[in-house]
């Protein structure tokens, strides 16, 4: 017979570093693996941006073994002048993948971290989860839970889409469609007009604060050339690129040179043979009649290919280009939960339910926004 499990919410960042060795054995074992959930991310994230916020790393122990974690903090929102305070996963908002780490044989343990939450009610307004997968035990638990304890739910569906990978190229583009797959030589014919063209890959100890450096002039010109003005981003890329991770490979950076000059990137990060597309982005100078878009993704899949990486996960975002890869799908939802005991959060919740959609339906307009119109520049 199994002891009983002890639930401890961890709130110091010492504690949070002595458990490095027990996350890193409990994620090998968790139903959702990614890079997003491994303690380099999570504690290199919370070293940049924990200042303001309260960790809330609630664990679950069987004497001295850890066997849970549901990697959350706890911030304060302002919304309405009231003061919101909201338990998220940690990482939130860069992050694209949530869950909680436990041994997916265990299943009373995700049980066990969600009640909790709800015995702690009076600590929070919000409970706010974001990108866990639809089908995960979280999302049915939480579901269940908040109906027990009369809580206001709502949640919103969000797919990310992947492709798997072929042994070679002209196996893999078959699945393409013909136009696309000319569009994709015609980008590439047009960039060799220009000048020489040539991908250079960097991963895991070959990914310097200098290779983000060209990623940073480049994005000064790309359609949101503010993303690194952020004294905190830059933080944080400088913290990914000293963690040490028996992961090899854990950052992949690659850039687009024409013409000797850098003017295309797109990185993210290897975990479990998978490249975890997070950012990318180019140098809007570039004539738009060569899609160099197209030209670097194409890249970046022949490179992963070489590299028997078997996946590419493209993340959160239904971005048009996405499907012209011909994707599979996987469900993801993003779980709200208010504490109807609180005022602030009923008020919260009538404002997402009822109020904004009139305000949104009563603003909406023909015309393409901006944002789009830079989406579909790319």
């Amino acid at each position: 017979m199994k002891n009983k499990i002890t639930i401890k919410n961890i709130n110091d960042i010492e504690t949070f570093e002595n458990i490095r060795k027990d996350w890193d054995r409990l994620l090998s074992h968790s139903p959702v693996k990614s890079v997003f959930l491994t303690w380099e991310w999570l504690y290199g994230w919370w070293k940049v941006y924990g200042s303001d916020k309260e960790l809330w790393l609630v664990t679950a122990w069987q004497d001295a073994e850890l066997v849970g974690i549901a990697p959350l903090m706890r911030e304060t929102r302002k919304k309405f002048g009231l003061s919101l305070h909201t338990i998220v996963n940690l990482g939130t908002p860069q992050n694209d993948v949530g869950g909680f780490l436990f041994d997916e044989k265990d299943t009373d343990i995700p049980t066990l971290l969600l009640e909790y939450l709800a015995q702690n009610k009076n600590k929070w307004d919000i409970i706010e989860l974001n990108e866990f997968k639809s089908d995960g035990a979280e999302h049915k638990i939480l579901e269940t839970q908040s109906r027990t304890n009369h809580f206001l739910w709502r949640e919103e569906k969000n797919p990310h889409y992947f492709i798997t990978l072929e042994a070679n190229w002209e196996k893999f583009s078959e699945r393409l469609a013909k136009k696309f797959r000319y569009n994709l030589r015609r980008g590439l014919r047009l960039a060799e007009e220009i000048g020489a063209v040539e991908i250079k890959h960097f991963t895991g100890n070959e990914v310097t604060w200098d290779v983000f450096q060209t990623v940073i002039e480049i994005n000064g010109h790309a359609n949101y050339p503010r993303l690194y003005h952020s004294q905190s981003e830059q933080a944080l890329i400088k913290e990914l690129t000293e963690q040490k991770t028996s992961n090899a490979g854990w950052l992949d950076v690659y850039i687009l040179w024409v013409n000797n000059e850098a003017i295309a990137y797109e990185y993210g990060f290897v975990y479990e043979g998978r490249f975890e597309d997070w950012r990318s982005g180019f140098d809007t100078r570039f004539p738009s009649n060569v899609s160099i878009g197209k030209v670097l993704a194409m890249q970046v899949v022949q490179k992963c290919i070489q590299e028997n990486y078997k996946e590419i996960d493209f993340l959160r975002g239904d971005e048009a280009y996405k499907q012209e890869w011909m994707p599979s799908q996987r469900e993801f939802i993003n779980m709200r939960i208010f504490n109807n005991k609180k005022i602030p959060a009923v008020f919260a919740y009538l404002w997402l339910e009822k109020i904004k959609p009139l305000l949104k339906k009563s603003d909406e307009k023909p015309e393409q926004s901006t944002a789009e119109k830079d989406e579909s520049k790319e």
